[in-house]
């Protein structure tokens, strides 16, 4: 007989993950932020830090008052525990936990791991259903594979920074220290999903392995299809296009427009009020505006000039042209669109008290994710995770004066 369905009512309480612990030894930013969306998403992540001082990611971007907006984007919604992997009785307990979690995300230099006795191996004869995550630099192969690696190295390695720099004699550029972080970030916590997906067809836990360097390549793979088609780079310019790139407006603002699809060539010519250049031959057609593309940027330079940002935006709404104001960071907490879909929310801080986070942008009907609580204090719940978690009080006791535990 087929067991009767949940109330939709009841599903909607518990988040997808609701249920899922996560073992969480990772650092700065690509490990720390695919635990988040993880946590976001209703499992429970514990993060593992030293008690020398924690994750260094505490003090980045650390203002007068004390608040580091790295730290706190980036850890929400976790428990803080203190354990010392360089001695023998942190390593004992660390796999004594093992057996109680799902997965284990890690972002140490390749083969850190094995040398703590905390590596694959080792944690799945502890629990084999373990879905050991890695998150590393370059892979964990090849002649860099235990070689230190950052953002900016991996935008410089995969050749993301030259490209975004204008492509081959150019100056490289960086255009957002963190890109490469986050993108690897999304695609770690995608593996880690996909992993806990196949764990319950198969009832086996796996490895999961994703680099700064893989993902940098992954987001560029059209334009590396390119070089591998045409043997060179495609070059990149100030705007990829006459009607695919960004004007300043009278008001000193600036607007993108994004024509790309020949439907839109005359709607941005009506907007423009500049009919007569819908059909001119040397721009009809979208090879022909390419191909004559500077005389079309100094004219749609010279027109946008006559109006400000928000004037042009509604008259190419009017015609369902594709456009958008660039907007500053300090425009994100009042944009209307932004807060209609809850991608910037507010929460109270212990602390800080009231004050805007960035939400979640992937969103579930069912099973819907919600904004944790704020980043924790170093070592704030070592004592009370390891109680529930069976660790007797004795022991952890003992820990806490040998300075292997920290407690906040």
């Amino acid at each position: 007989m087929t067991p009767e369905r949940a109330p939709r009512r009841l599903l909607a309480m518990a988040g997808a993950l609701d249920g899922i612990r996560v073992l969480d030894f990772t650092r700065y930013q690509q490990g720390p932020y695919a635990t988040t969306m993880l946590a976001d998403l209703g499992a429970r992540v514990v993060k593992v830090e030293d008690p020398a001082g924690g994750d260094y990611g505490r003090r980045l971007w650390r203002g007068a008052d004390g608040y580091s907006p790295f730290w706190e984007a980036l850890n929400r919604g976790k428990e803080s525990i203190c354990i010392d992997l360089k001695k023998a009785d942190g390593i004992a307990l660390v796999l004594d936990l093992v057996d109680q979690f799902d997965v284990v995300a890690e972002n140490f230099r390749t083969g850190a791991m094995e040398r703590f006795g905390l590596g694959y191996d080792a944690l799945r004869a502890r629990n084999e259903r373990i879905i050991y995550a890695q998150a590393s630099g370059w892979g964990t192969l090849g002649p860099l594979a235990e070689a230190p690696s950052f953002d900016q190295i991996a935008q410089a390695r995969s050749g993301f920074a030259q490209h975004t720099g204008g492509g081959p004699g150019a100056i490289p550029q960086v255009p957002y220290p963190g890109i490469a972080d986050h993108v690897g970030a999304m695609n770690f916590a995608a593996g880690i999903l996909a992993a806990l997906f196949a764990r319950e067809r198969t009832g086996r836990g796996q490895r999961v392995d994703v680099s700064l360097l893989g993902s940098q390549l992954a987001l560029q793979s059209a334009e590396l299809q390119h070089a591998f088609h045409y043997g060179e780079q495609r070059p990149r310019e100030f705007r990829s296009s006459p009607t695919a790139g960004h004007y300043r407006c009278s008001d000193g603002h600036w607007l993108m427009i994004v024509g790309i699809d020949q439907k839109f060539w005359p709607r941005l010519c009506k907007a423009l009020e500049m009919e007569h250049l819908a059909d001119d031959p040397r721009f009809a057609r979208g090879g022909g505006r390419f191909a004559n593309r500077e005389a079309l940027q100094a004219t749609l330079d010279g027109v946008f000039a006559k109006r400000t940002a928000g004037e042009w935006l509604e008259r190419l709404q009017a015609v369902d042209h594709p456009a958008g104001i660039v907007q500053g960071h300090e425009d994100i907490g009042t944009d209307p669109q932004v807060l209609a879909n809850d991608y910037v929310v507010t929460r109270k801080h212990p602390r800080w008290g009231t004050e805007q986070t960035v939400g979640l942008h992937i969103q579930l009907s069912e099973t819907p994710g919600k904004v944790g609580s704020p980043a924790p204090a170093l070592g704030a719940n070592t004592r009370g995770v390891l109680r529930e978690l069976g660790v007797d009080d004795a022991r952890v006791e003992s820990l806490l004066r040998d300075g292997v535990l920290r407690d906040g």
